[in-house]
């Protein structure tokens, strides 16, 4: 009897000693942007470094068509329709003030440098537990500079007050501060909207005239240095769906994502960036950079923008100035 109970405490030992069966999990991500957009293959080219990080236990689920519009999907992770989704900020006006602080004017020289920028920079100052508070974000990144792109040539800032100009809302205080005629729309409008006539350009980094097959319809480019804005962006996740994640899931999922997931998202836009330019090279488009005696008169009225910014996060117990001083000098250290 004393042998058979040594040899089953054994085995019983051996069993608690024994590491856990991996576990196979699947998280569902909505996507809107249309299949011709560069983020299929961005999301894809992500998820595969999750599954990898994950031994092939953590699979990304990508919808093949959009679930909801892009001003819909942080309230479909909010309310666990989907487990992860791709947001844009501008879309929840007032909610995520501080992230949007990379999209100032002629703050981002590529998307690259800002994304990793944005993710050091928001988590360094603990701005996540001041503005995520029903969703986890899981990384951030943002687009490279917006360039104006025009139907007809327009160089200052008077020629440019004649046209209607599509914006997104994360333009609209930059477009008011320069005191132009626009229709605010979101990126998935803005092919019908200008093959229709109904506006005459556009404000968009370089990937977006590729995606939205823009460059059938702009023949014109103004380079702003900087970039008259970006758009910042960020991967959400819903907090139930990462907390039933086994440890081992999780750990594979932050891995991929954070610093590294905003490296990869960076390198995906300013690779799409370059092939957006070069298509408009191509296809023998004018592309021009502002003249710098232009740009000063555009600097004094684009203050306004940073000013609101400043008062907005103010308004949230936090020292703004001393936020997007450090956000600068960030930019610039990455940048060298």
């Amino acid at each position: 009897m004393h042998r058979k109970t040594a040899l089953l405490a054994f085995v019983v030992s051996a069993l608690v000693a024994a590491p856990a069966v991996a576990q196979k999990q699947t998280l569902k991500m909505a996507y809107w942007a249309g299949p011709s957009h560069h983020m299929v293959q961005t999301q894809e080219a992500w998820a595969k470094t999750v599954l990898e990080a994950s031994g092939g236990n953590l699979v990304i689920e990508i919808d093949k068509a959009p679930l909801a519009k892009p001003d819909g999907q942080y309230d479909i992770v909010k309310n666990g329709v989907r487990d992860l989704v791709w947001h844009v900020p501008g879309y929840t006006v007032g909610r995520f003030d501080l992230f949007q602080a990379s999209e100032l004017p002629f703050l981002c020289p590529s998307s690259t440098v800002c994304s990793t920028v944005l993710w050091k920079w928001y988590n360094k100052h603990g701005l996540v537990a001041k503005e995520f508070t029903d969703a986890t974000l899981v990384t951030a990144f943002t687009t490279g500079p917006f360039s104006i792109h025009l139907a007809k040539p327009a160089r200052t800032l008077d020629e440019i007050r004649a046209l209607k100009i599509r914006v997104p809302a994360s333009s609209v205080p930059v477009a008011k501060a320069l005191n132009w005629s626009v229709a605010v729309l979101p990126a998935t409008d803005a092919y019908e909207t200008l093959q229709r006539g109904v506006v005459e350009g556009t404000v968009f980094p370089w990937e977006a005239v590729n995606s939205f097959r823009l460059n059938e319809l702009v023949k014109f480019h103004l380079e702003i240095p900087g970039g008259l804005l970006s758009s910042a962006f960020m991967i959400v996740g819903n907090t139930k769906a990462i907390e039933r994640l086994t440890p081992e899931n999780k750990a594979a999922l932050m891995k991929a994502s954070g610093e590294a997931g905003s490296a990869l998202f960076g390198k995906y836009w300013d690779a799409a960036d370059e092939k957006g330019r070069a298509d408009a090279k191509q296809r023998n488009h004018t592309i021009e950079t502002i003249a710098p005696a232009e740009l000063d008169k555009w600097r004094p009225l684009l203050q306004v923008t940073t000013d609101e910014w400043l008062r907005k996060a103010n308004a949230k117990g936090v020292d703004g100035q001393k936020l997007l001083d450090d956000l600068r000098q960030m930019i610039k250290a990455a940048s060298n």
